[in-house]
């Protein structure tokens, strides 16, 4: 073999493994110091190629902002102040294709320009929100309302929402108020109004998408139209009763209890069909270890320029225990929407074991949706352990999501194993979904708390990152995970 073939087969080699080779993390920790409550946002506000984060800190009476610009191989402080006093929440907005920081104060929602960190008028409404907090929370009402990759801003009121749609040009359309009935989370001695759930689809058929609110008699829908959406609504009936749209209801567990409840999970295409369908979460409790949890899919169907629903679910995901959607995408690439659960069932075998090993199982089932039907049993089923200290009441799991870690366009599934690393097992596109053996990411998290993901540095993989306490209960820190990109993209 001559040596100029050697050197070129070396090279094919040397490509070959860089191919197969696993993606690498570089993982940080920002010191973002004692506070009672954090509140995270990451956007590029200072121009950087790695997104910033704005960090929000409060403690006792004191409410702190510091932003962390990618500097140099790491983040750095790059602005840091009070915030003041009237600011009620914040959240962060892609405007004119630069993200902005908006700041909510009573009847006005301003931007914080990074060139001078000083607040700028947007646009004024009323919310729901009146009173600022002890913390800073995010409320998210910058969204993409009408699908046209531009994010607009829903605010939520005691009638409604007040709609700006972002035109082309980076300008805001004036407000549109959408009218709806508000909604109330009852509790002990109290309760308090929460914004209204939006859902998108395309009701009349004319390929805008129309915005619908879950009513106690059905939906309002508001019709898209070429400059955002039609003030006077239109109802639409559901198949079956529907007592709420908030996923956060509780039960109590007890003996005597026998209840059944039914709330509208979500409103969407799931088949592909193009025609909005309606999704319904069921629980019955009968008690502590007879419980039922179980998905029916309403498939829409266009009559006479309208969505309508048969009284009857085209299919249902069902469960002995207590099941919970973790995600949902379309996996396998057919243009219906499949289902990633949480799911374990009670007993007291699982009581016995939590008492003598401090840990649980429970499974990560997925279903595929095929011919418009999710089967009985799920496709694929792994087992996961969620750890649990009884003495102090902590709960430690290997938490679960699913993105694009390896930058192909396929699903991969994200399973932390402790504070210190994550396994990913990446999509496989077949029917196994997932390979069986992960790559390792080393970490600097906890194992109490919720990795989150996003593009960071826009390579086309997500990153990682967690906000998280230390053992002194006080101190805080956030954990990052950043994929190793040669030249990340502006």
């Amino acid at each position: 073999m001559s040596s100029r073939v050697a050197a070129a087969l070396g090279c094919v080699l040397a490509l070959v493994a860089a191919a197969d080779a696993p993606p690498s993390y570089e993982s940080f920790v920002l010191d973002t110091g004692e506070a009672t409550s954090l509140t995270v946002l990451h956007g590029r506000m200072t121009g950087g190629t790695v997104e910033d984060f704005a960090v929000f800190r409060h403690r006792d009476q004191d409410r702190r902002m510091v932003v962390y610009a990618f500097e140099n191989g790491r983040w750095r402080e790059n602005h840091a102040a009070d915030v003041p006093d009237d600011v009620i929440f914040v959240d962060m907005m892609e405007l004119g294709g630069l993200d902005r920081l908006l700041m909510y104060r009573r009847g006005h929602i301003e931007w914080l320009d990074p060139e001078t960190w000083t607040r700028r008028p947007l646009v004024a409404g009323s919310s729901i929100y009146n009173v600022p907090p002890l913390d800073v929370p995010e409320v998210q009402i910058a969204r993409d309302l009408n699908d046209d990759g531009l994010d607009d801003i829903a605010l939520p009121g005691f009638d409604g929402h007040t709609v700006w749609v972002q035109r082309s040009d980076g300008t805001l359309s004036g407000p549109m108020e959408l009218r709806a009935d508000h909604s109330a989370r009852i509790g002990f001695r109290s309760s308090t109004y929460r914004a209204l759930d939006i859902y998108q689809l395309d009701n009349d058929g004319d390929s805008r998408v129309d915005l619908a609110f879950w009513r106690p008699d059905g939906m309002t829908v508001f019709r898209g139209t070429e400059t955002g959406f039609d003030t006077e609504p239109v109802l639409v009936d559901l198949p079956v009763p529907v007592s709420t749209d908030d996923v956060t209801v509780s039960f109590g567990f007890g003996g005597d209890i026998d209840e059944t409840r039914t709330m509208l999970y979500t409103v969407g295409d799931m088949n592909g069909d193009g025609v909005g369908d309606l999704v319904t979460n069921t629980l019955e409790i009968g008690g502590l270890f007879d419980q039922t949890s179980r998905y029916d899919f309403y498939f829409g169907e266009r009559r006479e320029s309208a969505t309508v629903f048969e009284p009857e679910p085209a299919t249902s995901i069902s469960f002995p225990g207590i099941q919970g959607v973790f995600e949902r995408s379309d996996f396998d690439g057919d243009g219906a929407i499949d289902f990633g659960m949480t799911s374990v069932k009670l007993g007291i075998g699982k009581l016995i074991a939590v008492l003598l090993t401090g840990s649980v199982s429970y499974n990560m089932d997925f279903y595929f949706m095929k011919d418009g039907a999710y089967p009985e049993d799920p496709d694929v089923r792994r087992r996961v352990k969620l750890r649990l200290d009884l003495g102090s009441g902590r709960v430690a799991a290997n938490w679960i999501s699913v993105g694009d870690f390896t930058g192909d366009g396929i699903k991969d599934l994200l399973v932390q194993v402790d504070a210190s690393r994550c396994d990913v097992y990446p999509g496989s596109a077949d029917e196994q979904l997932f390979a069986e053996q992960p790559f390792k990411v080393d970490v600097r998290f906890s194992d109490q708390g919720n990795i989150r993901l996003a593009d960071l540095n826009g390579d086309g993989r997500d990153d990682m990152y967690m906000a998280f306490r230390l053992e002194d209960g006080v101190s805080r820190r956030i954990g990052v995970a950043l994929s190793r990109s040669a030249a990340p993209s502006p």
